[in-house]
């Protein structure tokens, strides 16, 4: 194991949180923006935080909590481990190739102690690099000017009114959220940056 990452190795994807999800208090059940460039985080629908990504911003050491909830944050991944700077090792759990024509395969990766995250291969089928045995991922806070691309772009506008509802006053059963979880990309084939 190595003690540094080179700045090559690593592919990021860039994690917004959605502003028409305003009143949600807790990563598990709030709904983010993604995407590598700013182009795909325009266009890809929302998506909840797999349990390894929470775990990830949980255990910041300048408790990125708060500000994932607010604005959201950056997911930096690599193939290979270091032992500094806030990574944490996910081993592959298992692989899925799908029937469907054009489906990349994904991979379903684990920590130590069962927090999970979802991985799938990118580019085209013969020319991208395979799933790996492990991967590691640390967070980072969201850098300024890519605050100020939502903003400007509307990534953090809500609904205009805000209405009180029932389970404000009285306990009612918890409804499920049908929003998919975020499915993290594998190393694309070429450097990409998000504006």
């Amino acid at each position: 194991m190595r003690n540094e990452v080179g700045e090559g190795e690593i592919w990021k994807l860039i994690v917004i949180r959605d502003g028409s999800d305003n009143y949600t208090h807790a990563l598990c059940d709030a709904h983010f923006k993604y995407g590598r460039t700013s182009d795909e985080l325009e266009l890809l629908d929302v998506k909840r935080l797999p349990s390894g990504l929470i775990q990830l911003v949980e255990e910041h050491p300048f408790n990125l909590y708060e500000e994932a909830l607010e604005t959201g944050f950056i997911v930096e991944m690599t193939r290979r481990g270091s032992t500094a700077g806030g990574w944490m090792k996910f081993t592959s759990s298992v692989i899925m190739n799908s029937s469907e024509p054009f489906q990349s395969p994904r991979g379903l990766y684990a920590n130590e102690i069962g927090s999970t995250l979802e991985f799938q291969r990118v580019g085209c089928p013969g020319n991208s690099e395979q799933l790996p045995k492990s991967i590691w991922l640390r967070v980072k806070e969201l850098p300024l000017n890519y605050i100020a691309w939502a903003f400007e772009n509307g990534i953090f506008e809500g609904s205009k009114g805000y209405q009180k509802t029932l389970d404000s006053w009285i306990s009612l059963p918890e409804l499920s959220d049908i929003t998919r979880i975020l499915v993290l990309p594998g190393k694309p084939t070429k450097s990409q940056n998000f504006i």
